[in-house]
């Protein structure tokens, strides 16, 4: 049985992260919340297989109006706090301080630590480090959802943590006095799924509020960093494939929820004396349904590949023998029931997207893991603004973004936590992670490459014999035919054409299964997995082991991300 994963009994989350000003104007404020409300319900209605979750905090103004919409139309809401709440509630007063102390009281809260240089006295009273508080919150918010909202005037303005700053970090990965460095060039022009605003335009009950010319209050706008049309009144088509990609992976938790709880791999063994938290055991809940949904495709396209090749060579049989034996013409009724066998099983497999489900699931699965056995170690995030999905194949295929929409949904209550899990975290991770005897990933790497090389030897012996054999059978066939004047048998002709035939098939078969580059990424693990363990076993220090198991991950991650690459420019195709 895998661990629980919070709202993967029914349906994967599409966040909604909200933002907004919290000095709207009264008058507004009614018309604001029906654009809000009408956006929110046609995500429900357009995403009927994804369950519309709102990310945001609890402040006045625009988060409120976005959280009493989201009620009314029966969305759950996560709450997520910069600080303590005993911190936090210096924000409010009155009647708007015992709403917040009533939500808190019953729904799902997320509190952000302080930041590192920051202390509690720090962030008492306003200023640069209750600011930078503000600044972490409003990363947390972009970093994790789908579909960044937000109540804006459209102004630009420096405020550390402001509605323009978080829409700038979402954009562009920059947030002044948090993220290190220079904003994201405009220049790059690479797609990214992460990128994408829902922008309600609004003043503020301010002197300066009205918003930016030409834009008025109860515009409504989607804004992406597309250089041509960044500001459009429909989704760009780009992300609508990310979304539906999540689609199609909600409809199969769903399908095969029972079975998946039955026979689900854990990635927290029965035998464990370590007690994770629950941000780690969501991330190896949601690791149990995408390991289950890999190995189900993935036994379903080598199941059509097997019927594809095995009906294309009977199929190559009946025609070579309709062509060279006589008072054989009843095989080209065979020959098309195999060549419309061998289309059916290619044709099935494409309609059901089973290779590509395969490859995204393992990919996803993998993923997971290492999102898994760094929360468990309590490895570091390099910046207090980048989190562990931002490893993985960031802007190199927008259409692999949904694999990071679903790391931010698992990773979300990991990344929000600030506290370091003991030690003995890392014992477990470097046993069951890197491996020991009989155990771990380093066990099963060392173990699997061998297997697939004999498979792949076979593979060439089959290739070379099948070859030689063809050779051989056509020099015999010439020779007899010189010296003897002796004409062929069509049992001979059939056989030297079917050798060659056999050979090609099983070689266009690993080829597919991507048999050779299986075995090249298993033994570069495997290596890397017996450097992480050397470099393990010689540290001195926690931070030293917990830096190593950083790298192991990202080195995984990267290894994972090239396959995928990889494998999408080689799609199952039919037998020519």
């Amino acid at each position: 049985m895998i661990e629980s994963v919070e709202g993967a009994d029914d349906l994967v989350p599409l966040i909604v992260g909200a933002i907004g000003h919290r000095d709207l104007v009264p008058g507004e404020v009614e018309m604001l919340g029906t654009r809000v409300r009408d956006f929110l319900s046609s995500l429900q209605a357009r995403y009927r297989e994804l369950r519309v979750t709102v990310l945001t905090s609890l402040a006045d103004g625009a988060d409120r109006l976005v959280v009493d919409a989201a009620k009314s139309l029966d969305i759950p809401v996560i709450y997520v706090l910069p600080m303590p709440t005993a911190l936090y509630e210096r924000d409010f007063d009155g009647t708007s301080l015992d709403e917040y102390r009533r939500i808190l009281q019953s729904n799902r809260v997320l509190t952000l630590p302080l930041i590192a240089e920051n202390t509690a006295q720090d962030v008492t009273h306003a200023g640069p480090s209750r600011d930078l508080q503000y600044a972490q919150l409003g990363a947390f918010i972009a970093a994790h959802c789908h579909i960044l909202l937000a109540l804006w005037d459209g102004k630009e303005n420096g405020a550390a943590g402001g509605t323009a700053q978080i829409i700038r970090f979402h954009q562009d990965d920059y947030m002044p006095g948090l993220t290190d460095g220079e904003p994201r060039s405009r220049l790059d022009d690479t797609d990214d799924e992460s990128d994408l605003v829902y922008h309600v335009v609004c003043s503020r009950d301010r002197p300066d509020g009205a918003a930016v010319a030409p834009l008025r209050p109860g515009d409504a706008w989607w804004l992406s960093r597309d250089y041509e049309t960044p500001r459009t009144q429909r989704m760009p088509e780009r992300y609508e494939i990310v979304l539906q990609r999540m689609v199609e992976f909600s409809e199969d938790v769903v399908r095969h929820r029972a079975s998946i709880d039955r026979v689900a791999l854990s990635l927290l063994p029965a035998d464990a004396v370590i007690d994770v938290d629950e941000g780690a055991r969501a991330i190896a809940g949601w690791f149990g349904i995408a390991d289950w949904l890999a190995v189900h495709y993935q036994r379903r396209t080598h199941s059509a590949l097997l019927l594809l090749y095995v009906f294309a060579g009977l199929a190559s049989a009946c025609f070579i023998g309709y062509s060279d034996l006589p008072g054989e013409d009843l095989l080209i009724y065979p020959y098309w029931f195999f060549m419309a066998g061998s289309i059916g099983a290619y044709w099935v497999q494409r309609r059901g997207a089973w290779q590509r489900r395969y490859h995204d699931y393992r990919v996803l699965a993998e993923a997971l893991r290492v999102q898994f056995y760094w929360a468990v170690a309590g490895v570091e995030r390099p910046a207090a603004s980048r989190f562990g999905h931002d490893t993985f194949l960031k802007r190199q295929d927008l259409e692999l973004g949904w694999i990071r929409n679903m790391l931010r949904v698992a990773g979300q209550r990991d990344d929000a936590s600030g506290e370091t899990p003991p030690d003995i975290g890392i014992e477990f991770v470097a046993r069951d992670w890197v491996g020991a005897e009989h155990r771990g990933q380093l066990h099963y790497y060392r173990h699997r490459w061998p297997q697939l090389l004999r498979r792949h030897r076979v593979t060439e012996m089959v290739d070379r014999v099948s070859f030689a054999a063809g050779l051989m059978l056509a020099g015999w066939l010439a020779l007899a035919q010189l010296l003897f004047e002796r004409q062929p048998t069509n049992a001979l002709i059939v056989l030297m054409g079917l050798l060659p035939v056999i050979a090609a098939l099983r070689q266009h078969y690993a080829l597919r299964i991507a048999e050779g580059e299986l075995i090249n990424q298993y033994q570069f693990m495997e290596r890397i997995l017996t450097n992480a363990q050397q470099q393990l076993g010689r540290a001195t220090n926690t931070a030293e082991r917990r830096r190593i198991l950083r790298e192991l991950g990202d080195a995984a991650l990267r290894e994972n991300g090239q396959w995928i690459l990889r494998q999408r420019e080689r799609p199952i195709s039919t037998v020519n």
